[in-house]
């Protein structure tokens, strides 16, 4: 590639404080004020909670009111598990705060991840082998070369399109960007402190198979392994790789599933059945499983894609640089994985945001102008509209005028009142302000530094989600939660510890009774004298007609889905 120089101007850091506050911005919104939503922020929460008021075997079998859920490992549960218990410690009596304690783990996750991200990127761009050439002595020193690289790259992962919403689950993906960072940070380390990096990174990958399954750990494990193939200063620090990181990763990896071998016929069915899982999880590709791929992939890495590609292509003939290097061969190995899901969805595609955007950041210092005038007018252009969509929807919501958008708002959740919160309007029109704020200085100003390329992307999409989770949190709270439907049964019935039987009743469903109206389920339902049962589509709408020996007790709906009743049977005699 031909060389390139970078002045100390360029790069210039970004102010402390505007990061910080950009990280809070991010960080925050989405993750308190509300209630576990459906579908999978519900269910992680749900086997949270039954661990923290469970026995050993729900730590050990992570399950939702005894109903088995083995699609996924107990790691990241267990974790928020422990804040409940600290929580209902610290804050007795009947106010459930479980959901707030999961939340402030979701915060202190995404703030790890982020943390490990800037660091990782910091070391590999501190290298010499990614410093510009420099023969007249006039370039950044390497010390503020990587601090720009880093703070461009933490921006064009909040950018990211595709992380924003997942990241402020309760779920296991979430949890999983947490260690595949983890990962990068410590395969980074390992080339200055072999062994130190190696245990960080083996530690990811054994928490990557507790939390996300044996093939994404055997991804990252394979990543890792391949490094030495392409990377000569990972050929050097190889062998911690295989006296240290190979043993820790497998050992790591092995404990859960040994406790589960070990122990009674229940829990070794419950491993034969994660087992199953993991092995009918991947499979041979399929056009469909492609064609998703393709589809999703243009929007959900979007801006760091384009700038990924750059990158690939300015520096195509030195990916052996470290910094080219890990993060390419992270997102590889998992964006080739992604169609051979058995049931595509964005969970392939997740654990590869973060090396793309890694991968990204290389390319920012040789970005062409004309790039950076594409992906900065794409940015006013969308997060504007997006932005002024929020605020127009919201008003007419509020107003009724005009009538079609008033309509179209109303449709969210029907026949719900949307009330104004005053301190949630000034912060959305603050975040507002500093939206067209960044805007004038960031076109008036034209500053050249190395970040100037993805701060309005970063920062508009912070807006626009700082807003969603303001003006349209009640609303969007009211429609995705349970809360209320729990709460009408629980006034109707007084069940107290009397057992139910579930039937048809989903995993988020049954986690969000459990929790809000204390229902205590029982796995097979066997001798119960109650039935709750949720029915979907036309048979919703049917006149309820109870089996022999039963009679209706209670029924109920969500407004946002009037296809969804709940009906309770009482057992006649009972």
């Amino acid at each position: 590639m031909r060389s390139f120089l970078i002045t100390s101007t360029q790069a210039g850091k970004l102010p402390r404080w505007a990061l910080s506050l950009l990280v809070a911005l991010y960080v925050l919104p989405g993750l308190f004020g509300r209630d576990p939503w459906a579908t999978q922020d519900a269910a992680g929460f749900g086997v949270a909670n039954t661990m923290a008021s469970g026995s050993f075997s729900d730590w050990l079998m992570p399950n939702i009111a005894g109903t088995p859920v083995t699609e996924e490992g107990p790691l990241p549960f267990a974790i928020s598990a422990v804040a409940i218990r600290i929580a209902n410690i610290l804050v007795p009596g009947p106010q459930p705060v479980a959901h707030i304690a999961t939340g402030m783990v979701g915060a202190l996750g995404l703030i790890l991840l982020l943390s490990l991200f800037w660091y990782a990127t910091y070391q590999l761009a501190w290298r010499p082998g990614f410093q510009p050439h420099d023969p007249l002595g006039a370039a950044a020193t390497r010390t503020d070369f990587a601090r720009a690289i880093s703070d461009s790259a933490l921006l064009v992962l909040i950018a990211t399109i595709g992380m924003v919403a997942r990241a402020h689950e309760t779920t296991a993906e979430a949890a999983q960007l947490v260690w595949t960072c983890a990962f990068l940070f410590g395969a980074a380390h390992s080339l200055e402190r072999p062994r130190r990096g190696a245990l960080c990174a083996a530690v990811a990958i054994a928490a990557t198979a507790t939390t996300s399954g044996l093939v994404p750990a055997a991804l990252l494990m394979l990543a890792w392994l391949a490094l030495p193939l392409l990377s000569q200063p990972f050929r050097l620090v190889a062998r911690p790789l295989l006296t240290i990181g190979l043993p820790v990763a497998l050992a790591g990896s092995l404990v859960w599933p040994a406790l589960l071998w070990f122990g009674d016929e229940q829990s070794r069915a419950f491993l034969h059945a994660w087992l199953a899982w993991n092995a009918h999880g991947y499979g041979w590709p399929k056009a469909q499983a492609l064609n998703y791929v393709l589809r999703t992939s243009p929007w959900f890495f979007w801006p760091a894609w384009p700038l990924a590609a750059w990158a690939g292509w300015r520096w195509r003939g030195r990916l052996g640089e470290p910094a080219l290097a890990l993060p390419l061969m992270v997102a590889v190995v998992f964006l080739l994985a992604a169609p051979l899901l058995q049931a595509p969805s964005e969970t392939g595609l997740l654990p590869a945001i973060p090396a793309i955007a890694m991968l990204a950041s290389a390319g920012l210092p040789t970005l062409r102008r004309s790039l950076v005038n594409l992906i900065d007018w794409f940015a006013v252009s969308a997060y504007t509209v997006f932005g002024f969509a929020v605020w127009a929807y919201w008003l007419a919501y509020l107003t009724g005028f005009p009538p079609r958008m008033a309509f179209r708002a109303s449709q969210i959740v029907p026949g719900y009142t949307l009330e104004v919160s005053w301190p949630e309007l000034a912060l959305a029109g603050a975040a507002s302000i500093a939206w067209l704020a960044l805007v004038r200085w960031r076109i008036s100003r034209r500053p050249p530094m190395i970040w100037r390329a993805v701060v309005l992307s970063a920062g508009g999409l912070v807006m626009t989600w700082f807003l969603a989770m303001t003006l349209w949190l009640p609303v969007f709270n009211e429609r995705n939660t349970y809360r209320g439907i729990a709460g009408q049964l629980d006034r109707a019935v007084s069940l107290g510890s009397k057992c139910v039987a579930a039937e048809g009743l989903g995993l988020a469903e049954r986690a969000s009774f459990a929790y809000f109206a204390g229902l205590r389920f029982t796995p097979t339902g066997a001798g119960c004298d109650w039935r709750l049962i949720q029915d979907q589509g036309p048979v919703a709408r049917a006149v309820p007609n109870p089996e022999p020996g039963w009679r209706l007790a209670w029924e109920g709906r969500r407004r946002p889905n009037l296809d969804e009743r709940f009906r309770l049977y009482q057992r006649l005699g009972s």
